[in-house]
């Protein structure tokens, strides 16, 4: 209480009342807190699904520890996207009945079996397998973190919470360029498995979705969850975000959504399209074949200006920064912005690289005195494409759908996103070797332009909005 005085000189008493944006940002931290330690997981999943990037050269040199032909290579690559192919379903499964944490949590003892395999047995069908383990394991967190982090957060947040997805998908992917090349096999893949287990030390403490005790019908419990996550917030504003939870997750019981109806319901069946459309662009422009075999690109070119491993370490910072990035300007600039910028900057970027492998590997041009524009034009196409399309997609994802058929969703996606991913990395080697690595570079672009014109005509704009306001948006 404050004493002024009024023009008739008596003294009033006033209240000063904290502005809630003020009290809003002093509590916000918690759910970031919390957002990073589930994306721990993703940093695990990034290091294993990267794990045989640096290791190619070796794997099809002659001192390999696992012997194998360059397309016995590409199944090794590429059988981690087939594991990661089987996990949407389970997935969903285990986040609607057991939790969305606990769910993620037993991603760790499955990456365990792959180190296993991966260590003692030391065969070309043993490494298939072990990759295999890897994707199911990696699947869990690709389907469930859309959802918890789009749950645990505020919508003021929700963009920057979901952006860390890639951040730490690209944190985790950077980690075996600059480990691998200086470490040895097994001790490699050790300290690849650490990482799952920081992941879990560090998220075991975390509250569970509030969205997910709605749906079991415990309320009580929802509500410790928003205290945790929402710090001092006062009780009348978690009340009504309680109350809100329940709104949106009735409404989404009431229409009892099952597998067909997301593709009955106009709105599901919208969104559905609207995510797959993003999913299918952003994979099928090529970053995870550039990524996993930058490092055999670049030993095959002489005229490089610095060594191959030190440009897929280059390579993998930018594609970092490009997620760090994306945290900041997903709320700024709204989701439709980036897809847009993201899609143009990625063309462009792959038409320059696939143009300087056309001169240099199809003609008697010489290129030697350019030798740093294709890694140049390879780094803008990572720092375009994480700050863009790939956690547009994953925003999308967790805004887009009701409680009861973002599970469904979110699968359907991430099967969409490994199927695509598959195709890329199976089929860039067999590409290469028979049309150049120009026209595999030149497919990329393409993908980006058909993508450009898709996103300008039909991706809505979602950014500050509640999740029932999204819905009625695509009703309309």
């Amino acid at each position: 209480m404050v004493q002024e005085l009024n023009n008739s000189g008596l003294v009033i008493e006033t209240s000063l009342q904290v502005p809630k944006d003020k009290e809003a940002h002093e509590v916000e931290w918690q759910q970031y807190i919390t957002g990073v330690a589930a994306c721990l997981s993703l940093v695990a999943s990034g290091a294993w699904f990267s794990w045989p990037a640096p290791l190619l050269p070796r794997l099809v040199g002659p001192d390999s520890p696992v012997p194998m032909t360059p397309e016995e290579a590409s199944w090794v690559v590429s059988s981690v996207e087939v594991g990661c192919l089987f996990s949407p379903f389970p997935s969903t499964f285990l986040a609607d009945h057991y939790g969305r944490k606990l769910s993620m949590l037993f991603a760790t003892p499955l990456f365990f079996i792959g180190l296993c395999l991966t260590i003692y047995i030391k065969t070309f069908w043993s490494l298939c397998l072990a990759r295999f383990v890897a994707g199911f394991s990696m699947g869990i967190p690709w389907t469930i973190l859309p959802l918890y982090l789009g749950e645990i957060a505020t919508p003021k947040a929700r963009g920057a919470i979901t952006s860390f997805f890639h951040v730490a998908w690209g944190l985790g992917c950077l980690f075996p360029y600059c480990v691998g090349p200086f470490l040895p096999f097994d001790m490699f893949t050790y300290v690849t498995f650490s990482l799952s287990v920081i992941f879990l030390i560090c998220f075991a403490w975390q509250p569970e979705s509030p969205y997910y005790y709605v749906m079991r019908g415990k309320p009580k419990e929802a509500s410790k969850m928003l205290k945790i996550l929402r710090g001092s917030h006062a009780p009348d504003l978690l009340q009504k975000e309680l109350e809100e939870i329940q709104l949106e997750v009735k409404k989404s019981l009431e229409e009892k959504a099952s597998w067909i109806d997301i593709f009955t319901n106009p709105a599901d069946r919208k969104a559905l399209l609207l995510i797959i459309i993003v999913g299918v662009v952003s994979f099928l422009s090529g970053q995870n074949a550039i990524l996993t075999y930058a490092t055999d690109t670049f030993s095959k070119f002489s005229n490089n200006f610095i060594a191959p491993d030190y440009i897929t370490i280059a390579v993998g910072v930018v594609a970092l920064l490009g997620s760090v990035f994306s945290v900041f300007t997903s709320d700024r600039f709204g989701r439709r912005f980036l897809l847009l910028i993201s899609s143009i900057g990625c063309m462009i970027s792959l038409v320059i690289a696939s143009a300087y492998f056309y001169l240099d590997s199809n003609t008697s041009v010489d290129v030697s005195s350019y030798s740093w524009v294709a890694p140049v034009a390879i780094m803008s196409y990572n720092l375009f494409v994480t700050a863009g399309m790939h956690p547009v997609c994953v925003t999308y994802t967790s805004e887009l759908f009701l409680t009861s058929t973002r599970g469904v969703a979110s699968s359907i996606s991430g099967i969409n996103l490994t199927f695509c991913s598959f195709l890329v990395l199976k089929f860039y080697e067999p590409i290469s070797a028979a049309m150049g690595i120009y026209f595999a570079y030149l497919c990329y672009a393409l993908t980006c332009l058909i993508g450009m014109v898709l996103f300008y005509y039909m991706m809505p704009e979602t950014k500050g909005k509640t999740f029932l306001e999204i819905r009625e948006s695509l009703k309309r």
